[in-house]
């Protein structure tokens, strides 16, 4: 753009040189004649505009995008720990079904117990004080003594229980009790004489014996304690 405008400035001056130049001459007096000399144009190399660089606008200097942080490695998940496998549960042991019971074998009969049996006689108590106001004969000092009975119907007296395991392994035996009757009928006191052979069948005979009721023994007209053997026999043969 400046070497342009300088090459106008220079062409503009060589004329205004010229020009000066042919004033003075016409006006500067001389004898002769004025020469006339031709004028000369005096070649002016102007040189063309160069052309315009148009610079590139320096380039912006980009900046570096930052490095994108390096994402944190996932932390690796932890393997699950295997769970441990239950136990198998003991399977409960299935006992063997039992064997149907036997046939229940038909109620022994326990044999009639007897009414007589050999008894001890206890002595017979002291004759009571005799009474001043009263003075009655004893009509039972001497009298025989009746010993007691035994009525299985009259006073409902149950029969001994046969015990079911004796019946299983046929246990059989009789056993003899000694007793008390006290003058009411009752069984005071029980002992067992002679064992049957088996406990189960002394201790069954014992039990129902206590509960029992007699028809007590009686000195005259007048009911007395009595000691009194009875035996119970257990039979599986009816």
């Amino acid at each position: 753009m400046d070497n342009r405008w300088s090459n106008w400035l220079i062409l503009v001056l060589v004329f205004l040189a010229h020009g000066a130049a042919l004033g003075a001459a016409a006006l500067w007096p001389s004898d002769s004649p004025p020469q006339v000399i031709p004028p000369t144009i005096s070649g002016v190399i102007v040189q063309a505009p160069a052309a315009e660089v148009v610079q590139a606008p320096a380039a912006q200097k980009v900046k570096p995008k930052p490095k994108p942080e390096p994402k944190p490695k996932p932390k690796p998940k932890p393997k699950p720990k295997p769970k441990p496998k239950p136990k198998p549960k003991p399977q409960p042991v299935v006992a063997p079904p039992e064997p149907p019971p036997p046939e229940p074998e038909p109620e022994p009969i326990a044999e009639p117990v007897e009414d007589v049996t050999e008894a001890e006689e206890t002595p017979p108590a002291p004759p009571p004080a005799p009474n001043i106001d009263s003075e009655k004969p004893n009509t039972s000092k001497g009298a025989p003594v009746t010993p007691p009975r035994v009525d299985a119907q009259h006073h409902h007296n149950p029969a001994p229980a046969y015990p079911s395991s004796s019946r299983r392994r046929g246990e059989e035996g009789e056993v003899l009790l000694e007793l008390l009757i006290l003058p009411n009928g009752t069984v005071a006191d029980v002992t067992i004489k002679e064992s049957s052979g088996y406990p189960r069948l002394d201790r069954s005979a014992v039990k129902a014996v206590k509960s029992w009721r007699y028809t007590p023994a009686k000195k005259g007209d007048q009911a007395i304690e009595f000691r009194y053997l009875q035996p119970v026999k257990f039979s599986l043969r009816g």
